[in-house]
């Protein structure tokens, strides 16, 4: 998904595409920013898995997407994720640091799971309609995981998926949204049941917000 990129990617793809790697699709339109531009992606997605891989960050090893594949193939999950390796300093990471382990839902309140590392199931996220909300233009991501995980357990794969880079708008502090004001009212409604314990530790403070 192309939003007016003024460099050579049109080429990359078509050179790809000559070279019979017919099954890399490139669009490109104008679009309200990265998560309207992901959501058109999952619009257009076929395949069986959906992940997301932004134009700084690349793939951990030559052969992630194979090693990840055979893992998904023998898991009845509806997400899987594993770790990054970070580049570069940001406000919750650090350079060379691996980011950041299994997550249980009380630790997604604290930290997300990078959007580098997780693998959706396409069929659950359309049998939900979950999509990443344009009102957070920082956390959708996180946002998005939040709800998913509100609909099914994750798995966590254990193994780095890929190299993140520091320096885009998660990473930069002078950035913010309304995503952490309204976790009370929204996730009282996706969490009922444990709600009081995020209350809880909203009240004390643990999730630094």
């Amino acid at each position: 998904m192309d939003g007016g990129s003024d460099d050579n990617t049109f080429q990359i793809v078509k050179d790809l595409q000559n070279s019979g790697f017919k099954q890399i699709k490139w669009f490109q339109n104008s679009d309200l920013g990265v998560y309207d531009a992901m959501n058109r992606g999952l619009r257009e997605a076929k395949g069986k898995w959906i992940y997301f891989l932004g134009s700084d960050d690349w793939l951990y090893e030559n052969h992630t997407l194979e090693s990840v594949s055979v893992a998904l193939s023998n898991t009845h999950f509806n997400v899987a994720y594993g770790d990054v390796l970070i580049h570069g300093d940001s406000d919750w990471a650090k350079d060379q640091e691996i980011y950041a382990g299994e997550f249980d839902v009380f630790r997604m309140l604290k930290k997300n799971i990078c959007h580098q590392s997780i693998f959706y199931k396409r069929e659950f996220l359309n049998f939900h309609h979950i999509q990443f909300d344009l009102s957070y233009p920082i956390n959708s991501d996180w946002d998005f995981n939040l709800k998913c995980c509100a609909k099914t357990k994750f798995i966590y794969l254990n193994k780095i998926i890929a190299n993140f880079s520091s320096g885009g708008l998660s990473t930069n502090s002078k950035f913010k949204d309304s995503f952490f004001e309204e976790i009370p009212i929204k996730y009282k409604q996706l969490f009922p049941s444990k709600f009081r314990v995020f209350a809880w530790n909203l009240k004390n403070k643990i999730l630094n917000i």
